[in-house]
């Protein structure tokens, strides 16, 4: 090795060693990034909303496209259906849905309020997303995910005042008495507890009677004291459709099952039997 190429050698590690000392320097100058100024992870309840949003757009991505197969995977069953007679029944599975027909199941009433729905500013109330108002859809976290639960279809426009009221009525009970099905189905103790009036009036298989004051009281007894195998099924078994308001009241089921009352032009639950 000549002299010549020692010295260009020692010049180039010469600068090197300038280089690391210089940024080791600026490392220890430099202070740590804030707190608030480092990227924020999403919150369960951030990814909650996100996950809510994006299943809303993609039900609305399969009316606008009147896609019946896509709209099927994103049902709960059994699924609430209601006419624009007012009439309303259960849909137990997707084969089901299908049978109805694109040209019921995407009506134009129906497909315009589900379709104007700002799907990225939705907000669920009480658990329940609304996507349209007099015709529209709801949707629900089922197992983790959220899920149509009920459909409805405008009511028709051709029945007289007294007669389209008495449908919305008895459509209203319907509605209320299959989303209650849904809750004994799935023996969701949380949502119960919300479709529940109190005081709430148990009668347990013992022969005992419990009064239940608040949500919170009945959630303290625990799924499987208040859901038993004979009354969810018996609740299951009947056809809501055939309900009668009794001057406010209606039964769901006969051995057992639950009565609702109607209070301030809402149906609640305020009486089960085992």
């Amino acid at each position: 090795m000549t002299k010549k190429f020692e010295k260009r050698v020692q010049k180039m590690m010469g600068r090197a060693a300038a280089a690391l000392l210089c940024a080791l320097t600026f490392t220890a100058v430099l202070p740590a990034a804030p707190a608030y100024a480092r990227p924020k992870r999403n919150t369960s309840a951030q990814a909650d909303k996100e996950r809510m949003q994006d299943a809303a757009g993609m039900v609305q991505a399969a009316f606008d496209q009147k896609d019946m197969d896509a709209l099927a995977s994103l049902c709960a069953y059994p699924l609430t259906y209601s006419d624009q007679s007012g009439s309303s029944r259960q849909i137990r599975s997707r084969k089901e849905l299908r049978a109805l027909g694109k040209e019921a199941v995407f009506a134009d009433s129906l497909r315009d309020a589900v379709l104007s729905t700002n799907s990225a500013k939705a907000e669920a109330v009480n658990g329940e997303l609304k996507l349209g108002e007099s015709a529209g859809l709801a949707m629900k976290k089922v197992k983790k995910r959220w899920k149509v639960v009920r459909i409805w279809q405008a009511p028709g426009t051709g029945a007289a005042p007294q007669a389209a009221a008495s449908q919305r009525a008895a459509s209203e009970l319907t509605d209320a008495a299959e989303r209650y099905q849904r809750t004994f189905y799935y023996r969701d103790l949380e949502t119960l507890s919300k479709q529940c009036t109190y005081p709430l009036k148990l009668y347990l298989t013992d022969g005992n009677i419990l009064d239940i004051s608040s949500p919170s009281k009945l959630l303290e007894l625990g799924e499987s004291r208040v859901f038993t195998d004979a009354m969810v099924e018996e609740v299951n078994q009947v056809n809501a459709a055939d309900l009668k308001d009794m001057d406010g009241r209606a039964q769901v089921g006969s051995l057992s099952g639950f009565w609702m009352v109607k209070k301030n032009g809402e149906w609640k639950i305020d009486l089960i039997i085992q």
